[in-house]
């Protein structure tokens, strides 16, 4: 899948997190324009302007990217299941 511009980006996250149970989040991702590495941002649920590249250190705009979905599981135990 090719990264999304920023105001579709947020968009499909926004959708994301709505059908998803309490406590999911989203962690935005861009690619470096320099390097091609793939970065993550740490702070969940937040789109920056700008990222640097952990690669080459390149500060750049961020003009689109993707996410993951994080979801909490439940860890108690389920009727019929071993």
């Amino acid at each position: 899948m090719s990264d999304l511009k920023r105001e579709e980006l947020m968009r499909a996250a926004q959708e994301v997190l709505d059908a998803s149970p309490p406590g999911s989040f989203v962690a935005f991702k861009f690619t470096c324009r320099r390097c091609g590495e793939r970065n993550v941002f740490e702070e969940p649920n937040k789109l920056f302007e700008r990222g640097e590249c952990v690669r080459c250190g390149l500060d750049q705009p961020v003009d689109s990217g993707g996410f993951l979905l994080a979801m909490r599981v439940d860890p108690s135990p389920r009727p019929g299941l071993n």
